[in-house]
């Protein structure tokens, strides 16, 4: 009883929820939301992109609505949700500004919540090229991007993507580069059902960190650390201008993304369905790119160049529905980014530590004995020092005696005065206290 009555008080002291506090959007922010307004935006776009001109079936006829959370911890928080399990969803919406990758750092933030797990699917974000042909009532998979990032699950790999679109200038195609996964196991993020917080910093020298949570969890350099690198596939591909090497390379570097994760999949009708990089895209002529000349000490490094953004948007196929979405960010000044992550983020931590010892204990059952005896006999020691049982006090005090003990005579308290008037005469009889009161008795008043 001991641990379930413990784990009723964490409950009601975690259950006191904070009130949600609604968020300014930055004025210096390309692109801030909350979804605060209960409804979608008009900004917000939803993509009727077809499968067939002819049937007008639209490929994204997945559900999505603005809504509080199935376990809101902040009261009042809506969010972005996924609805439709095993349906196609693609929604995107305009920058403020173009970004152009100049010599300021690039941030990128938004809270994923699994609100039931996941299965299989992806929950990631991608920052559409800046082009003449950019509609977002056509946003699809073929649509180019310039960053994709964020988290995706098939079978048993726990991914957090971050993929850009480089412009080879010696072939003047576009390549998707792939950072390298980090090799910490990143599974709880996806399995313990709450909101956590994605990062993606890219820094003017050309490096980059990923952050969840706050945490660091990958680093490294957008030349050198990634799949296939920036420098070493300029160089090589400095050599070759053979159009059927160039196709060929290009299919070498779907297949090492999240195409190949896909084939892992324990059922590939299901998970084929899955969103994947907008690799056709990725390689329009149309998609002019804009320079980066900020390379590490500008000496000894391979220039590379990024096309600039327009677009924010969720081109998304997940197995489970209610996923949900919330505080996106996209800005170029990292004081920025942390007042965003202080008045977004921070709302919810303020019950944090309570909410993590409870989910502790789900896959750690014996950390009840831990919280039992660190919590729990404390409070015993307590209760038994400020109300001790009588059988147990001091033995000079009148209430000591023990089990064995033969009846107690009764003391001076234990009598009481009664007095009688007969025949105007005063006459006092001494009772049994109510103690001993039980026993039968006779009274005898004498005149």
């Amino acid at each position: 009883m001991m641990p379930l009555f413990f784990g009723l008080c964490l409950c009601y002291i975690s259950g006191a929820q904070n009130v949600y506090r609604a968020v300014s959007i930055p004025d210096q922010a390309y692109f801030a939301e909350t979804f605060d307004e209960g409804a979608l935006d008009r900004k917000w776009v939803l993509s009727k992109a077809v499968k067939d001109e002819r049937a007008k079936h639209l490929s994204y006829n997945g559900e999505w609505a603005v809504e509080e959370s199935i376990q809101p911890r902040l009261l009042g928080n809506k969010g972005l949700v996924l609805k439709s399990p095993g349906r196609h969803h693609a929604i995107s919406a305009y920058l403020r500004n173009i970004y152009h990758f100049k010599d300021k750092p690039l941030i990128l933030q938004y809270e994923v919540s699994f609100q039931k797990g996941i299965d299989c699917g992806g929950a990631y974000i991608k920052l559409l090229s800046q082009s003449d042909d950019l509609r977002l009532s056509q946003f699809s998979d073929a649509t180019p991007y310039t960053i994709m990032f964020g988290p995706d699950k098939c079978s048993s790999n726990h991914k957090i993507h971050f993929i850009f679109s480089h412009h080879n200038p010696i072939t003047r195609t576009f390549e998707e580069k792939h950072a390298r996964q980090t090799e910490m196991d990143l599974s709880d993020y996806f399995t313990d059902q709450q909101p956590h917080l994605y990062t993606l910093n890219l820094y003017p020298d050309n490096t980059f960190e990923i952050l969840v949570d706050l945490t660091l969890i990958n680093k490294g350099s957008l030349l050198e650390d990634m799949d296939t690198p920036v420098a070493s596939s300029d160089q090589k591909r400095e050599h070759s201008t053979n159009e059927a090497s160039d196709l060929n390379f290009q299919q070498h570097m779907r297949s090492d993304g999240v195409d190949r994760q896909r084939n892992d999949c324990t059922e590939a009708s299901v998970c084929e369905g899955s969103s994947r990089p907008a690799s056709s895209g990725s390689n329009n002529p149309k998609n002019q790119p804009s320079t980066n000349t900020n390379d590490k000490d500008n000496k000894g490094k391979q220039q590379f160049t990024m096309s600039p953004i327009a677009a924010v948007g969720f081109e998304l196929w997940s197995l489970t529905g209610d996923v949900m979405f919330d505080n996106i960010l996209l800005c170029d000044d990292l004081e920025v980014a942390r007042r965003w992550t202080e008045d977004t983020w921070g709302q919810r931590q303020t019950p944090g530590m309570i909410e993590k010892l409870l989910m502790a204990t789900v896959k750690r059952p014996w950390l009840w004995g831990v919280y039992v005896f660190t919590v729990g006999l404390p409070i015993i020691l307590f209760v038994s020092l400020m109300w001790p049982d009588k059988r147990f006090g001091p033995p000079d005090q009148d209430y000591y005696y023990k089990k064995t003990d033969e009846p107690q005579t009764d003391g001076p308290q234990d009598v009481e005065e009664h007095v009688t008037h007969d025949h105007g005469e005063n006459q006092r009889v001494e009772t049994k206290s109510r103690a001993v009161k039980r026993a039968p008795r006779n009274t005898e008043v004498t005149s």
